[in-house]
């Protein structure tokens, strides 16, 4: 038996694989006090025989929130003589909007006094140009602990081409502290770029420790009631990695919760025989939004987090804070935004009367008639529609709270257009041609509204959709990424049998530590490549790399260069940047989603307000749609862990899979 458990901002699920191949699910409410006690509670609110599970796979937003909130660990950085200012300088772009007129640049959370220098350096060739003074860092060490560090980064220059330095440093400081955590630039993120490894190094450094006392105390107690397998995270590419290496590799896990409902988004899409997806992940706090041509997630080696960017391979996605959870208001000017403020599990929208106050968009669905009060959570919450009225009218807007509940409605829809716009339409692509995947709570009810929006003319809603990242921590496969910076011009040596060599290697001995046997995992190679004088790099990965010379991959790299920037020149030299290897173990779990029983329930009528129309609208119950049935909206479908809207104009079927499929019909 596996498990696989998903904390997001409001609700935890629960997912969990039975010995014939059966899921059981559980959603629970959140507890932001004690992360991982919503785990305990999914397990238990489900009964799960732990000492009779044997995977425990496990996605979890603790890295985003310690640097979100700046609660990690007090972090010290110890770097090259003369570049104690690399990260306080950065690269000069104005992230976000450029015109902003209170522009604040990010930073790194180390404080310049926890920034020392140390005396050495290393040539970009990897020559040693000057010796490390070890009694010199010995006396920045001490003064890093004086100051009561936790945690030490360690980013030196040129470290990635010869971590020698790095390596003696780490010796040092574990003479002084042995159990002081520390993160090395060569093994977080190996490659040029001072800011940018400087930067995931110590966001690694400054949240390690976090990830790290999360993970104990959800081993401790998972094993208090009698669990003994393995423990598995998901990381931000998609696959999963040992608990075990979660420390040393916290930055790998800040997209974790997301990436784990893209790979079940691929899983159910396969299934239902549908190839091109645009992902629509709406949960309490956000929504996430990723496109997968071809049922393959788009990987990029960088992701920006608070501003800042860290290198690491994650999947190509856009976040806007539109959940359930998202408060509205209005702002300075008069106009009405929505999030991404968000009242979270606690205290919630108004209307779970857990002392939130302020007007959500899970008040608004209440208003409208989305929601209706006493079938929300299967009925096991009930929700205060007076509650929500009265948050809702505190925006003072015209037309009264009705109005007020579907214009938030409206400007979320608006923003997540926006956010499948952005990984469409401004990479190439035409939204139009694919199919919107719309999972997690509140996914099913705007899918079709967002749909719209965009041209979009079909919805597929999962089988359970408001437990969809947990499931996708079951299908997915365990992946580890690796690189090795490899600067210079393409040639046909760029991924000869010596570099291909080097790379298999890193795999083979990342896949002795994971305790994986020889034939069990595969290995993918790629590389980043880009045209001289571009100032940013595009990974393309290989089918046959052992074909693989300078025309081949030049080949390659232009396809990818045209699809994503709509041009190619073929009389630009190409450059490597990376060389880059995936160790990949496939999972090979036969899973069977369950069709609930077929109940014989008449439709119930009520009035929703969508998009300014007050519409009269049937409502069923989801187990009322067996497989082959069809209705026609306006329409909605209620199930425990999610509400799905058909809209006018629109109809749903059900597919033979149990899975919805809603389609544009006028």
């Amino acid at each position: 038996m596996q498990v696989g458990v998903e904390i997001g901002g409001t609700f935890t699920d629960l997912v969990w694989l039975r010995e014939d191949g059966t899921v059981t699910t559980g959603k629970v409410p959140s507890t932001p006090g004690a992360i991982h006690q919503a785990v305990l509670d999914a397990v238990r609110s489900t009964g799960v025989p732990l000492a009779e599970v044997a995977q425990f796979a496990h996605g979890s937003t603790v890295a985003t929130n310690a640097l979100l909130t700046r609660r990690g660990a007090s972090t010290g950085l110890l770097t090259t003589a003369g570049f104690r200012d690399v990260i306080e300088i950065g690269t000069h772009d104005r992230v976000g909007n450029i015109y902003t007129a209170f522009y604040t640049k990010p930073r790194v959370p180390i404080p310049r006094r926890l920034v020392r220098e140390v005396t050495e350096r290393m040539g970009a060739d990897g020559q040693v140009l000057g010796a490390l003074d070890e009694a010199a860092a010995l006396r920045e060490v001490d003064a890093l602990l004086a100051e009561g560090v936790d945690s030490i980064a360690v980013c030196l220059l040129n470290a990635y081409r010869n971590p020698e330095h790095e390596i003696r440093l780490a010796e040092l400081i574990h003479r002084r502290s042995p159990g002081l955590h520390v993160s090395l630039s060569h093994q977080v993120s190996p490659e040029f770029r001072e800011y940018e490894r400087t930067v995931t190094t110590s966001v690694n450094a400054f949240v390690g420790p976090v990830v790290k006392g999360y993970v104990d105390r959800l081993d401790a107690g998972l094993r208090e009631h009698g669990y003994r397998g393995a423990l598995r995270l998901m990381q931000s590419n998609g696959g999963m990695m040992p608990a075990a290496a979660a420390e040393a590799n916290a930055v790998r896990m800040l997209l974790s919760g997301p990436a784990a409902g893209v790979r079940a988004a691929v899983w159910f899409a396969q299934r239902n025989g549908v190839n091109d997806i645009i992902t629509l992940d709406m949960g309490g706090t956000s929504t996430d939004v990723a496109v997968a041509p071809g049922l393959q997630a788009r990987i990029v080696p960088e992701l920006v987090v608070d501003d800042l960017p860290i290198r690491t391979t994650a999947v190509d996605m856009a976040t806007v804070g539109a959940g359930g959870g998202s408060i509205a208001a209005i702002d300075k000017g008069g106009f009405l935004n929505v999030g991404p403020a968000s009242a979270g599990a606690v205290p919630g929208p108004a209307c779970y009367e857990r002392g939130g106050t302020l007007p959500t968009v899970t008040d608004a669905q209440v208003i409208a008639g989305i929601l209706r009060p006493a079938r929300f959570f299967g009925g096991r919450m009930a929700l205060r529609t007076d509650l929500a009225r009265d948050a809702l009218a505190s925006l003072g807007l015209p037309g009264g709270v009705a109005a007020a509940a579907d214009a938030v409605l409206r400007m979320v829809n608006s923003n997540m257009a926006a956010a499948v716009r952005l990984v469409s339409t401004a990479r190439g692509i035409d939204p139009r041609d694919f199919t919107l995947v719309a999972y997690g709570g509140g996914g099913p009810v705007h899918g079709a509204m967002v749909a719209d929006e965009v041209g979009m003319r079909r919805v597929l809603v999962p089988w359970s959709p408001g437990i969809g990242s947990a499931f996708g921590l079951l299908v997915a496969d365990l992946i580890v990424d690796m690189v090795k910076a490899s600067v210079g011009p393409l040639t046909d040596a760029s991924l000869d049998a010596a570099a291909r060599a080097t790379l298999r290697t890193l795999c083979d001995e990342q896949a002795v530590q994971l305790g994986l046997a020889a034939g069990t995992y595969e290995v993918e190679m790629g590389l980043d490549l880009r045209y001289a004088g571009q100032g940013f790099e595009l990974t393309v990965w290989l089918h046959d790399a052992d074909s693989a010379g300078a025309n081949e991959l030049r080949a390659a790299f232009e396809r990818v260069h045209e699809q994503r920037y709509g041009y190619a020149r073929s009389t630009l030299p190409v450059q490597v940047v990376n060389l880059r290897g995936r160790l990949v173990r496939r999972n090979t779990l036969e899973l069977r989603t369950p069709l609930p029983p077929v109940v014989d329930a008449q439709p119930e009528t009520a009035t929703v307000t969508l998009a300014g129309r007050a519409l009269e609208m049937s409502f069923l119950p989801r187990a009322a749609l067996p497989p082959g049935q069809r209705i026609a909206g306006p329409a909605v479908v209620e199930e425990a862990t999610s509400t799905v809207v058909v809209p006018p104009g629109w109809q749903c079927t059900c597919q033979p899979t149990g899975d919805l499929l809603l389609e544009k019909t006028a």
